[in-house]
């Protein structure tokens, strides 16, 4: 939203004062945090308890849904990244380029208030693959020459689909893992979001290098489109 409102018709926007805003609304969240009530101490007997990593990723499905984490939460980031380029490739302002990412930010959001119906009505992993496909096929129509009005529906559908992936992984990772290894199944989640973030975004700028912005959401979208097949592996129920 800073950057659509500071972007103008410019083709970059002004930085300077987008950071600043950025800056005065973490202070803002930082008050906010500190307002808080404190979380209560765990109960004798919620502290995770021992077990051994490998044989937690050899529970079904587990290793699925890491995998299906670190692509969703990676291709979130480079859609972040590599959406602004590829409207600097297409002569699209700084403005339209911050509008058209806040209508994907905001699918996103409300894709969270819709997921509890939406787990009950099809079933989490039903649920699960057709966002993540639905997500891959929007991201491979993005670098295609359109006209807005029908590029934001498409970036609608690409924002609905990442936002229910994320949430989606942690309830079922959280309910895969045994009682007490809970807290140790989100540390691997963890883990295995940042080598995502690590990796996958290294890897788009090197295809950057030689097809472009657009080069890199085909990929992109050719990974999501992997972990989507691939969470059909996912138990009916954790």
């Amino acid at each position: 939203m800073l950057i659509a409102v500071f972007g103008g018709e410019q083709a970059i926007p002004d930085t300077g004062r987008v950071f600043l805003w950025s800056c005065g609304l973490s202070a803002v969240l930082v008050a906010l945090s500190a307002a808080l009530a404190r979380s209560p101490r765990p109960v004798a007997g919620e502290q995770d308890a021992g077990g051994d990593v490998r044989s937690l990723l050899r529970r079904p499905g587990l290793a699925h849904a890491l995998v299906t984490s670190c692509v969703v939460l990676a291709a979130v980031d480079i859609t972040l990244d590599y959406l602004p380029a590829l409207g600097t490739e297409h002569g699209l302002s700084a403005g339209t380029i911050g509008l058209l990412l806040t209508v994907r930010g905001l699918a996103s959001m409300v894709s969270r208030f819709f997921l509890g119906s939406l787990s009950r009505a099809v079933g989490r992993r039903r649920l699960l693959v057709g966002s993540t496909v639905g997500a891959a096929v929007a991201m491979l129509l993005t670098p295609l020459p359109m006209p807005l009005w029908l590029l934001a529906p498409v970036l609608v559908v690409l924002g609905f689909g990442l936002g229910v992936g994320q949430p989606l992984t942690m309830s079922w990772l959280a309910e895969s893992a045994p009682p007490g290894l809970r807290g140790r199944a989100m540390s691997l989640r963890l883990v295995g979001n940042r080598t995502g973030q690590l990796l996958l975004p290294g890897a788009a700028g090197l295809v950057a290098a030689g097809a472009g912005a657009g080069g890199v959401l085909l990929l992109t979208a050719l990974g999501l489109g992997w972990a989507g097949v691939a969470a059909r592996r996912l138990p009916v129920d954790p």
